[in-house]
């Protein structure tokens, strides 16, 4: 099936057919650009239903089975809008994570266990050359960010996703003489390769 074209915003409305809705949610599974186009035509939806004054002459009460239309719609949006970021953030954290494996099967690695803070568990895997470091923690605080140290010289690799456990891969680091993760000002994880 190629992409959803208008279909997006007729399928928001619920002006599509049965047979064509099993196609289109069956094509939203495997698009993020269709999903994403029909999340938004459901909030353009909502928001101009929101804005739109009550027609002349209706009775400014509602009949129930309208509320529960609109509440249904607004609940079924915010969830294909939160499927849809949970969706995405899955398939970047396996993207990354397949980046990660593809580079540990390809060449001679080192790991080291990093001595961490009570209830933090990390480890820290790298390339002999210092072409690539991979570093995996479980219960690492929000934000945490690994910095390799040579001598008096450090360099921020960057955050830890926010993943369970958090992990960074990072190509081209140089080889380090510490691998720290750190939280603000403190080092919660510390350990030293040996190449």
């Amino acid at each position: 099936m190629n992409h959803l074209d208008d279909d997006a915003e007729l399928y928001a409305l619920g002006l599509t057919d049965r047979e064509r809705d099993a196609e289109i949610e069956a094509h939203l599974a495997e698009c993020d650009a269709c999903r994403a186009r029909v999340v938004a035509a459901e909030s353009a939806a909502a928001a101009l239903a929101a804005t739109l004054p009550p027609m002349p002459g209706a009775a400014p009460r509602r009949a129930w089975w309208t509320t529960a239309a609109t509440a249904a719609a607004l609940v079924f949006a915010a969830t294909t809008a939160f499927e849809s970021t949970t969706a995405h953030t899955a398939s970047e954290r396996l993207t990354r994570t397949d980046t990660a494996l593809g580079a540990i099967a390809s060449s001679h690695f080192g790991h080291t266990t990093l001595t961490s803070d009570p209830g933090v568990v990390a480890k820290a895997l790298y390339s002999r050359d210092g072409s690539w470091v991979y570093v995996v923690a479980n219960n690492a605080p929000p934000g945490a960010h690994v910095v390799l140290r040579s001598g008096a010289s450090s360099r921020d690799l960057g955050a830890l996703d926010a993943g369970a456990p958090a992990t960074l891969f990072v190509r081209a680091p140089g080889r380090a003489a510490e691998i720290d993760v750190v939280a603000g000002d403190r080092v919660v994880a510390h350990g030293v390769p040996a190449y």
